[in-house]
This record gives structure tokens, sequence and C-alpha cells, in this order.
């Protein structure tokens, strides 16, 4: 399972490019180069490659999100917990922005939301 939560921040020190790419670095012992193109493949997949050199700081919390679920998706795992995006995503409708970004990742597994109960109606869009 990967997940995306506002308790798994960026490290603010890095760009974009860099937090994702520590993912295969570290854990699937690419070089620096293979990672940061496996880490800016992602980022296009996702249509935003403009986030590549952003900091956290310098990033909106959309832009922010897609970052950390960039992250979680370069493990290529079969499923992916998004919890509580209304505590990430309060720039955007997030209920159809996740689904945007699902349908451009083209990913065979399965994306899953836990969201506190008061919110469950904005999925019904």
């Amino acid at each position: 399972m990967a997940r995306v939560s506002h308790e798994l921040p960026l490290r603010a020190n890095l760009s974009a490019l860099d937090n994702i790419a520590l993912i295969p670095l570290y854990q699937r012992h690419y070089g620096a180069a293979e990672s940061a193109r496996q880490a800016q493949a992602m980022l296009e997949q996702l249509g935003y490659a403009d986030i590549a050199l952003l900091r956290d700081p310098d990033m909106t919390p959309a832009q922010r999100f897609v970052a950390k679920l960039a992250r979680a998706l370069i493990l290529k795992r079969p499923r992916l917990v998004i919890d509580r995006p209304g505590a990430m995503l309060y720039d955007v409708p997030y209920p159809a922005f996740i689904r945007q970004l699902a349908t451009q990742a083209e990913m065979t597994g399965t994306w899953e939301i836990f969201d506190f109960s008061w919110n469950q109606a904005l999925y019904k869009e």
C-alpha cells in the first residue's frame, strides 16, 4: 500500500523532483540520474512537470498534493490510500481534482479515499 497524507510531509529543503526521486533512489537502489528520470516521468504523467523544481514552501496546496501523490505512485503498489484529502487540498474542489489525477495517472491499482463522514456528500457529484 502507498499512502498520501498530510502526516507524510515533503522534505522542505528539496524540490518536488528530489522528493519523488528519493523513493527509487533509496528503496529500489537506482542511481541518481535514473531516479530523477523516473520522478520527472511521473510528474509528466500527472500533468505537473512544471512543479519539478519547486520546493515545498513555494508550492500551492494542490501542487504539494501532486508531489506527495507522485511520491506514492512511484512505489507502484496495487493500493493507494489518500487520507483526508480536504486537509491537503483546501485550494481546489478536491473530489474532482483527485478524479482528474486518477485518469491521468493510468494506475492499474485501487485508489481509496478515507475522509471525514461529513465530507462524503462531496464525492457524490
